[in-house]
């Protein structure tokens, strides 16, 4: 799919018919709603839901019930930043810059709610 494509079809995800998990070793699995399965198999995207697996079990998280995971791209030569905020308009708890990605879309923001990962038009 391309970058057009993905965009037009995210714009369908409103509510979601389905969950599916995303287990890393050692962690407990995220729930994901049928919106970020599509960003995960669509857009070849495992890595970015292992990153935030990844974080849950940081201290800085622990105790933090609603997320809001940003994956953005800093420059044209594919580096990107992920950041996790505790709401909006508060600055970022967990910073990471990734040095490359093929990433097709240039942001997508995703809400981590008590273990349920989701698309915002999901909710």
């Amino acid at each position: 799919m391309n970058t057009y494509e993905i965009q037009w079809a995210l714009r369908e995800f409103t509510g979601t018919e389905g969950y599916h998990k995303h287990q890393f070793p050692g962690k407990s699995p995220l729930t994901l709603t049928d919106g970020c399965n599509f960003i995960r198999e669509r857009c070849n995207a495992f890595w970015l839901f292992d990153a935030i697996l990844s974080y849950q079990s940081d201290a800085r998280l622990r105790n933090v019930k609603f997320q809001i995971w940003i994956l953005q791209r800093l420059k044209k030569d594919l580096s990107w930043e992920l950041t996790c905020k505790e709401d909006t308009g508060k600055k970022p708890v967990i910073s990471q810059i990734i040095e490359f990605s093929d990433f097709p879309l240039e942001s997508i923001k995703l809400w981590l709610i008590d273990g349920v990962c989701l698309l915002p038009s999901e909710y």
